[in-house]
């Protein structure tokens, strides 16, 4: 322990205590970047022809985008494999009657270039 004098005051401050705050502060900050650094990468990982694929032309009605999630609206959503949208990254999917919305990244110029590409696949 140290004792420092401010003015009429004396403070008494154990630096190894502090050292290990500073310590346990700076490997929080190191792995929640690593963290956010693997997140990232597995998100830069899609592969946009395997995802375009998993859609059957003739299966499907429209395709949308609403609130950074990409919509589409099928002929019959049980021909659609929705684990296998899973498996190529897709987040929040939710199925609700004949449609399946999902997205792929918080970003939302990511999630409407992969709309776009699916809906001119579709289009074609």
């Amino acid at each position: 322990m140290n004792c420092v004098k401010i003015g009429k005051e004396v403070i008494i401050v154990d630096l190894t205590a502090i050292l290990l705050i500073v310590s346990g502060v700076l490997v929080v900050l190191v792995i929640s970047a690593l963290l956010l650094l693997k997140k990232r990468e597995v998100v830069k990982n899609i592969e946009l022809d395997e995802i375009i694929n998993l859609f059957k032309k003739e299966n499907v009605i429209s395709v949308e985008y609403i609130r950074n999630k990409i919509v589409v609206k099928f002929v019959d959503v049980k021909k659609f494999d929705v684990n296998k949208l899973h498996e190529k990254g897709a987040l929040g999917v939710n199925i609700i009657g004949d449609k399946i919305k999902f997205y792929f990244d918080g970003n939302n110029e990511k999630n409407a270039s992969i709309y776009n590409d699916i809906k001119s696949y579709i289009e074609r």
